[in-house]
């Protein structure tokens, strides 16, 4: 936990200040909560209550005195002569003498029509007062003294109130903007790492789970800052403060309250085990439906075809199933021993708190409770067990962040080439494959000792059934792959090692054209120069050198024309036209042609081919080739089998040999 936390303090730290204002905000605020109920016991008891403290008859009117029947009482000055103002459901009596506090403090009985009011004390003792009902003009005499500070005190819980409400905003919006930026700079790290990952991370991970952990997952750092933010400072800060709002109270009954954190620990500890296994089965789950539906959608038209929906909606329901059932075990551990019962806990402890002092029992562990001390009381036991509540609610969201925020860093921090970049002298094109052994998995070589030379400014074509190992030979030329501590051989342009320079360096001066063409969402521009620094009239004359000028004639808006996702909008040909005008954008001294022309109409191939003729010159040409009328005017044939070179030579030496490149040719023709 402490190791995921330390990666995302990295994203963090960028944004010190959001966090400081945050911390700030949420400390006023927990301060702001500690006034509250101290503000509300002092309006309770100092003025609302107070008037049934004792009054004494003085002589002359000062500050703070009552005038009653022609007589001044004040609470100030002690005397012999004492009157109380009593309290009972609702209204007020007036009694011309003084009560024992263990009295006022009791049950009241008014008998007698009001005449007469009746005390008993907790021991059980009663005694009995004449009374007079006051009226409400006579309390508000008695109201009096205490009005002024009691609207400063109102005054000042309205202002406490706007101000939490403002730090409450300032804490909310700064943790928002900070949750916010995080996510944004992981994502990017996340998208920048993938393009530097070797490419058998994309042969191991479906497409779709690796677009839902930059989309999704990413959202699981938001989620850990959020509940770290919840539980280790507010939380905790809540804790912290409301014990020091109930040390202030007491003591005695602030010491008590600590007996439920062990019960606290214990019970989250069994609950944290089971939730732990829940959540990472919940994640895994959620991935694998997204990698599913990212098949579905980008195979629907094979799924039509093959009437296959009812498997494949059987396949998902299967899928959706078990992540149900899983999402459904997580509901019932919170609703059995999560923050369901935490509030449930809650609720009941504070109803026996109101229920035993609201049932007249106030002296507790040797002093009086006050109605303000009940209510500052129950309100900092709030502040704790809601934390704990909040603990147990939280929990469950910080499993599933740092299952979510550990599969993101395994992108973002994932194995990495280098991505540096020099500029290189350009090349001749001299290419050399030196007793090449080379193993995807161990054990299982897919080129056995394969050795050719190729020749600066020639064309080479390479032929083979499938699994010959043609289009490894160009993964390792291009280096999507390098050679592991199993495999052997070297591979040299211009008799330097292709592995002596990084990879973007050494790439500079390589372009490649593959079989199915890859064009991305912008306009037709964009899709040729694609980083190349070229005008607008320059990237028209490449395509019309490769053979565009047709497609560029019935675009609307030319070479602006807009192109929707994949280059949908496009045929399979015109796809690979463009695709062939973004190589010959970037100038490539050495040229890779992986099946350029297998998904292509004649028509289509004989442009290229007359293309071909045109920007071959002054390179180095690799045809990998389905159709041998591709290569026939190569300058070399080189034939693999099963991983071994069997034959090399000219089209006409290779039908001459009658060997295996005659056998696919008399195949091709016969076809």
């Amino acid at each position: 936990m402490f190791k995921t936390i330390k990666k995302v303090w990295r994203y963090i730290r960028k944004y010190k200040a959001l966090l400081t204002f945050a911390i700030l905000a949420m400390i006023t605020v927990q301060v702001l909560n500690l006034a509250s109920p101290l503000i509300v016991k002092a309006i309770m008891d100092d003025y609302l209550v107070a008037i049934e403290k004792p009054w004494y008859e003085i002589n002359e009117n000062k500050d703070g005195a009552v005038l009653y029947n022609n007589k001044y009482y004040s609470q100030d000055d002690e005397s012999t002569n004492g009157i109380m103002v009593v309290i009972s459901k609702g209204k007020y009596y007036f009694i011309d003498d003084l009560i024992s506090e263990e009295y006022v403090r009791g049950n009241k009985e008014i008998i007698d029509n009001g005449s007469k009011i009746t005390f008993k004390s907790q021991s059980g003792s009663v005694v009995t007062y004449d009374s007079k009902l006051l009226t409400s003009k006579e309390v508000r005499l008695f109201y009096e003294p205490v009005v002024n500070p009691l609207m400063v005190l109102v005054i000042i819980l309205a202002v406490r109130l706007f101000m939490q409400i403002l730090f409450t905003y300032i804490q909310r919006i700064s943790t928002a903007r900070l949750n916010v930026n995080i996510v944004k700079d992981a994502r990017i790290d996340a998208v920048t790492s993938l393009q530097r990952m070797p490419m058998k991370y994309f042969e191991e991970e479906p497409a779709g789970k690796i677009a839902n952990r930059v989309i999704n997952d990413v959202g699981g750092m938001m989620g850990l800052f959020s509940t770290l933010m919840n539980l280790l400072l507010n939380a905790s800060m809540s804790i912290v403060f409301a014990y020091i709002g109930m040390f202030y109270l007491d003591k005695n009954l602030a010491l008590i309250s600590f007996i439920i954190f062990p019960l606290v620990y214990i019970w989250l500890k069994y609950f944290v085990r089971n939730l732990n296994s829940i959540a990472e089965k919940v994640n895994e789950q959620g991935s694998l439906i997204t990698a599913q539906l990212n098949e579905i959608i980008n195979g629907v038209s094979i799924l039509q075809i093959f009437n296959y929906e009812e498997e494949t909606i059987g396949k998902f329901n299967d899928l959706s199933r078990s992540y149900m059932n899983e999402q459904l075990k997580e509901t019932r551990l919170h609703l059995s021993l999560g923050w369901n019962m935490i509030r449930l806990i809650g609720s009941l402890v504070t109803a026996l708190i109101v229920f035993y002092f609201g049932n007249g029992y106030l002296t507790v562990v040797g002093f009086t409770v006050t109605a303000g001390t009940i209510y500052a009381y129950n309100t900092y036991l709030t502040g704790i067990i809601e934390p704990v509540g909040v603990l147990f609610r939280e929990i469950g969201n910080l499993q599933h962040s740092l299952v979510r925020t550990e599969r993101i860093f395994k992108v973002i921090d994932g194995e990495q080439e280098d991505d540096s970049f020099e500029i290189l002298p350009r090349v001749n094109g001299n290419i050399k494959f030196d007793d090449v052994w080379f193993s995807y998995v161990e054990g299982q070589p897919v080129l056995k000792g394969v050795s050719f030379d190729i020749k600066e400014n020639s064309m080479v074509g390479i032929v083979g059934h499938t699994g010959s190992g043609k289009s490894t030979l160009m993964n390792l030329l291009l280096r999507f792959y390098d050679f592991k501590t199993y495999d052997s051989g070297r591979i040299l342009i211009d008799d330097i090692d292709i592995t002596t320079n990084s990879k973007r360096s050494y790439r500079k001066d390589i372009g490649i054209i593959l079989q199915d063409p890859m064009l991305f969402t912008g306009t037709l521009a964009d899709n040729i120069k694609f980083g190349a620094d070229i005008s607008d009239e320059e990237a028209i004359e490449i395509l019309k050198s490769v053979g565009g000028e047709s497609l560029l004639n019935k675009l609307p808006n030319g070479i602006h024309e807009e192109m929707t996702r994949g280059g949908k909008n496009m045929s399979i040909g015109e796809r690979q036209i463009i695709s062939f005008a973004r190589v010959i954008a970037h100038n490539p001294r050495i040229l890779i042609m992986d099946e350029a022309t297998a998904n292509i109409d004649t028509e289509t191939e004989t442009m290229i081919q007359n293309a071909l003729e045109k920007v071959k010159k002054g390179r180095t040409l690799i045809v990998i080739a389905h159709r041998l009328s591709t290569i026939k005017s190569a300058n070399k044939i080189i034939v693999l089998q099963k991983g071994l070179k069997v034959e090399e030579g000219t089209h006409q030496e290779l039908l001459a040999n009658d060997s295996v490149y005659a056998n696919i040719y008399r195949a091709q023709i016969k076809s």
